[in-house]
């Protein structure tokens, strides 16, 4: 019964008399209206008035179990003391995992007291695109996952009392969260061991979702919806720190200081600080309106480094970021985030020895490759290189003539494993694998997957034929190279294997 939807469950009442208040003790309820980030129309009053009542009634009558999860996805309008009065139910029965899913929110809206000291809470998810007020006092002391997103930080110091709440926390997701009106944040958990940042768009300014009751377009800030008297908005500057990298290289920050300046005046430039002793799997997926670095990553296994896109104003963040992952013993980087690094950065880029895998897109080899290169020579223990291909056929319009030069000394003494997915089979990419099998010394196997949507008609199939037979006659600088070709159907897979 804990499987189903909580309307469904409450249906089983009518099964038998032994089934009349079973769905009263469930441990899992799960309320949803409907509501989505995309419906700008309101729902029918009374569909709305039943859905109220429904979640009500299940709180009312429910026992004194526990509830192991309580997920709640509504628009709040004019009812954020009855919102909060569930959230306050599901804390009294000691819930241990929480999310919730606010859209709609026309009228101050502030989190139950009582939800920021839950001393059963294990897992918490919070989606609401609102100003975040807290309490005086912030303790989850059982919190090992905490996921926010659209999370609007009206300061640095909520920013700061919610993260150092978090004693034992073990993950942290971050997604889409504005941190316009946040200087520094420092994440400092000893027992995170998960981190990941999406930070794809500018963070806008908040305004309320009633722009269409009397306010004749005017929008709502952050300010306007706070009261004036919050003393968390009136912390002194002298008490908000801002986290300074010592590392960095002193040459480059100097010649780019005017250009970190104004970044930091026109995206927002919150510098975020990440101690993580014990952090083991780090990523990042935005356009670096944040200034994010990582003070200690000895301990990190795998790191995702991925742009939206490229920006000068951005380079040099996108650059100390992945500078700070250089023990990481697995690395997945994006085209944009390579093409971040010219010469100047890249010669400041530390020796990652401990890399023993690394992930690019494939065209960084077509586009970026002196860059990549560079990067290569970075990486001597290299012994796992995968390039990702696109879904569909890209354009080329550069020379046939290039190669790996220097060869990166991984390539000569380290890498045993090459692997290319989305292959299409076209003249630049038959090249581009010639080169790789030419200058690999000690591959032990390649595998290319072709894309299966260029494989959907006779032609994609002759072609894929004659770009297998292309592959096999390359010349190989390792002799006991296994080459591995897997052509997947769209239903199922089927891997060949060449010697």
């Amino acid at each position: 019964m804990s499987f189903l939807p909580t309307k469904d469950a409450a249906k089983t009442s009518i099964l038998s008399k032994r089934w009349t208040y079973l769905w009263l003790s469930i441990p899992v309820l799960d309320f949803h209206d409907g509501a989505n980030h995309y419906s700008d129309s309101d729902e029918p009053p009374y569909k709305r008035k039943h859905f109220m009542d429904f979640v009500e009634r299940v709180l009312l009558l429910r026992d004194y179990s526990t509830i192991t999860k309580f997920s709640l996805t509504c628009n709040v309008l004019y009812d954020s003391s009855r919102i909060n009065t569930w959230i306050s139910a599901a804390v009294e029965h000691k819930v241990q995992v929480l999310n919730i899913c606010l859209y709609k929110i026309r009228e101050p809206f502030i989190l139950p007291c009582c939800l920021f000291t839950c001393e059963s809470l294990q897992e918490l998810k919070l989606n609401i695109y609102y100003p975040l007020k807290l309490p005086s006092f912030v303790s989850f002391s059982s919190l090992k996952i905490l996921t926010l997103i659209r999370i609007v930080f009206p300061d640095d110091h909520s920013a700061q009392m919610l993260f150092k709440g978090c004693s034992i926390l073990e993950e942290l997701h971050l997604i889409s969260c504005s941190w316009e009106n946040v200087k520094a944040v420092c994440i400092s958990s000893p027992r995170i061991l998960k981190l990941h940042i999406e930070d794809k768009e500018p963070p806008p300014s908040y305004v309320t979702d009633d722009e269409d009751d009397d306010m004749d377009g005017e929008n709502n800030s952050v300010d306007q919806n706070d009261d004036s008297d919050d003393e968390s908005d009136n912390v002194d500057d002298q008490n908000n720190p801002v986290y300074q990298n010592d590392d960095i290289d002193d040459q480059h920050s100097s010649d780019d200081q005017s250009d970190d300046t104004d970044d930091q005046s026109e995206s927002g430039g919150c510098q975020f600080a990440v101690f993580g002793s014990s952090l083991k799997y780090f990523s990042y997926f935005g356009g670096f309106f944040l200034d994010c670095y990582i003070q200690d990553s000895s301990s990190i296994v795998e790191a995702d480094l991925m742009a939206c896109y490229s920006d000068r104003k951005i380079d040099y963040r996108a650059f100390k970021l992945l500078k700070g992952l250089s023990n990481a013993k697995s690395l997945k980087i994006d085209q944009f985030a390579v093409k971040a690094l010219d010469d100047e950065l890249l010669a400041h880029l530390p020796v990652f020895n401990s890399l023993t895998h690394v992930h690019f897109d494939w065209v960084v080899l077509f586009y970026s490759r002196q860059v990549l290169l560079s990067m290569l020579q970075k990486f001597p223990c290299l012994s796992s290189l995968k390039f990702e291909g696109l879904s569909f056929m890209f354009r080329y319009f550069g020379t046939y003539d290039w190669t790996l030069d220097p060869v990166p000394g991984c390539f000569l003494t380290h890498l045993k494993t090459i692997e290319i997915s989305m292959f299409c089979g076209s003249e630049i990419e038959l090249h581009a694998v010639r080169i790789l099998l030419k200058s690999a010394a000690v591959l032990e196997k390649i595998v290319i997957s072709f894309n299966p949507w260029e494989l959907k008609d006779a032609d994609g199939l002759k072609k894929q034929q004659e770009a297998q037979e292309q592959i096999l006659s390359f010349p190989r600088a390792s002799l006991s190279c296994l080459i591995a070709i897997s052509c997947p159907p769209k239903e199922k897979k089927r891997l060949e294997f060449f010697l």
